[in-house]
């Protein structure tokens, strides 16, 4: 079953703060200028809306098998090694820490209803 996430941590923090400079850019210049419509902004407000879909769709923690896969955006799919440990909870919202290697770990979120 695949599940969605949001990745948290330093690079969750970069990546989504990159994404959101798209975004404050964007309603900058739509705002600044004086015609109706602003195409700079309608094409860069376009590709934040692609990467923001991108990173969605592409942001997931699958099980197959006998074996877990975690897909980063920025990252080629890997093969967990070890299961996630559940690092906190609370209602919907479910906070999961995994190390990748001995130099990297992944904190995430994935959002799902009880049941």
């Amino acid at each position: 079953m695949k599940k969605h996430l949001f990745f948290l941590g330093k690079a969750g923090t970069i990546y989504y703060s990159w994404l959101m400079v798209l975004l404050f850019i964007s309603l900058i210049i739509a705002l600044e200028g004086n015609k109706a419509i602003m195409w700079p902004a309608v094409i860069i407000g376009s590709i934040f809306l692609v990467i923001a879909i991108y990173t969605f769709l592409c942001s997931y923690i699958k099980e197959e098998k006998n074996s877990l896969l975690l897909k980063l955006p920025y990252k080629k799919k890997v093969v967990l090694t070890q299961k996630p440990q559940k690092v906190a909870s609370w209602h919907a919202f479910h906070i999961y820490h995994v190390e990748l290697s001995k130099y990297e770990a992944v904190n995430y979120m994935i959002i799902q209803k009880k049941g």
